[in-house]
C-alpha cells in the first residue's frame, strides 16, 4: 500500500455545487478547477500537513497551479493540473506554454500532470519533426527543461497521459495510475 502526500487527478466530473467534504478526504487540503457541463475537471489533493497554496486558476481551460512548500525550503514545488479535451484546439497548450515563459526559471522544480490528448506527440524530444501541435509540445517540453516521466501507453496504444518534471532528478517517488489520478510520496 502507498500512502500519497499529493494527489493530482483529472475527469473529476465535479460541479461548484459539490463540496471537497462530499469526495475528498478531510485530510487533505483540495485544489479544484470544475470542468464544463460536458465533464472534466481536474484537482490537486495535498496532505493537510504539508504548507500549500493556489498560485492560479485558469479561467478559460481546465488548469490549476498550486505550491507545495517542503520541510526544507529547497524542496518547494510548483505542481500543475491539467486537462485537454480530445476536441479542442491547442490553446489550452499554448497557455501552458505562457504561464511556462515569463521566468525561464529552469532551476524551480514544477511537475506538470494531467491529459493532453495528444496521441500521436512525440515525447522523447525530436526537434527536428516540430511543427503545428509538435512545436506545442516541444515549446512546453523541450524548451522548458522538463522530462516527461510516463514512457508506455496510458489509453490504448497511445499515451496521452503526461508527467512533465523538471529538474528531472528531483527526488519524488511516483505512482501512476492511468485512469484519472497520480499519487506522489513528497520528500
Amino acid at each position: 500500500m502507498f500512502f500519497a502526500d499529493v494527489v493530482i487527478g483529472t475527469e473529476s466530473w465535479l460541479k461548484e455545487d459539490i463540496s471537497n467534504a462530499e469526495v475528498f478526504r478531510a485530510d487533505f487540503t483540495t485544489f479544484r478547477r470544475d470542468g464544463s457541463a460536458h465533464g472534466g475537471g481536474v484537482f490537486n489533493c495535498v496532505k493537510n500537513i504539508i504548507a500549500s497554496t493556489e498560485l492560479w486558476v485558469d479561467d478559460d481551460f481546465e488548469i490549476i497551479a498550486i505550491e507545495v512548500k517542503g520541510k526544507d525550503p529547497k524542496y518547494t514545488w510548483e505542481i500543475i493540473v491539467t486537462c485537454r479535451a480530445p476536441n479542442e484546439d491547442m490553446l489550452a497548450i499554448e497557455r501552458l506554454v505562457a504561464r511556462n515563459l515569463p521566468t525561464r526559471n529552469l532551476i524551480k522544480r514544477r511537475i506538470i500532470g494531467g491529459n493532453l490528448n495528444l496521441p500521436q506527440a512525440d515525447w522523447k524530444g525530436d526537434a527536428e519533426k516540430a511543427s503545428g501541435f509538435q512545436a506545442c509540445v516541444k515549446n512546453l517540453v523541450w524548451d522548458n527543461g522538463y522530462t516527461q516521466v510516463v514512457r508506455g501507453h496510458t489509453t490504448g496504444d497511445s499515451l496521452l497521459d503526461i508527467y512533465l518534471l523538471r529538474p528531472e532528478s528531483s527526488p519524488i517517488s511516483l505512482i501512476f495510475c492511468p485512469e484519472s489520478a497520480t499519487l506522489m510520496g513528497y520528500y
